[in-house]
């Protein structure tokens, strides 16, 4: 039984973590279905972007750590697909946007992080809660160290404190607070208004963002510099 179910609306692939008696925590498994889920939408020319959600009541609550066994081995393993998952959702070169129905913690926020947006439930909280566990978000830290101000981020991290919706949004760690059944619709909605860009340019430009994030400011600028002569070929090719 799959603990990925993945929905056409439209041009839009939902896919939705389906462990919800496990807080939809991610398994080694289930991280290979969602990469295998983002890499079919990556190559499928009649999908325009996904979304990102989650079963019942909880988005998804982190990584199924005991999944991974009790040796090194396979615990490196668990967090290879961690790392994997996350490289997947970068190199979608389509929209991906989280409709958060429910709490987003751990791995869960890093998640919503990865995404290009999100749209959160208004009772879901966010943030990195390790701490309360005797653990320390060591994966999802490497994630959302680049969206939070420093003195914020530990304070989240130490304090094992989770934000409300609103908070988060005054965070820019959501673009906006719904109620819990509008989530999926807005994102759905956002999805396919972005889409509407011819998809050639918007995956330039979407790859550019990830490439460039972790290069100097000149290497970034050369990258853009030829980011954009495919750009302005890909338009020209798409004229009439």
């Amino acid at each position: 039984m799959t603990d990925v179910l993945v929905e056409r609306r439209g041009r839009v692939a939902v896919l939705t973590l389906s462990r919800p008696r496990a807080g939809n925590r991610i398994t080694q498994p289930m991280a290979a279905e969602l990469i295998a889920a983002l890499d079919g939408a990556r190559r499928d020319s009649g999908t325009a972007g996904c979304v990102l959600t989650g079963a019942g009541d909880v988005f998804c609550l982190g990584g199924d750590y005991q999944g991974a066994g009790p040796t090194t081995a396979g615990r490196m393993e668990f967090g290879r697909a961690h790392i994997d998952l996350i490289d997947a959702m970068s190199r979608l070169g389509k929209p991906l946007v989280a409709a958060v129905n429910g709490d987003a913690h751990a791995g869960g926020f890093a998640l919503t992080v990865a995404c290009d947006m999100a749209f959160v439930a208004e009772d879901a909280t966010m943030g990195l809660p390790e701490a309360a566990h005797g653990l320390f978000p060591f994966l999802a830290l490497s994630i959302v160290r680049d969206t939070l101000p420093k003195k914020l981020l530990f304070e989240i991290v130490y304090g094992a404190r989770l934000l409300d919706a609103q908070e988060a949004c005054a965070h820019h760690l959501a673009n906006a607070a719904l109620p819990k059944d509008g989530v999926l619709a807005r994102a759905i909605e956002t999805v396919e208004r972005a889409a509407r860009a011819n998809p050639d340019v918007l995956a330039l430009g979407r790859d550019l963002y990830h490439a460039a994030r972790s290069t100097s400011g000149a290497e970034a600028l050369d990258m853009a510099r030829f980011a954009l002569g495919a750009a302005l070929g890909a338009r020209d090719e798409a004229r009439p």
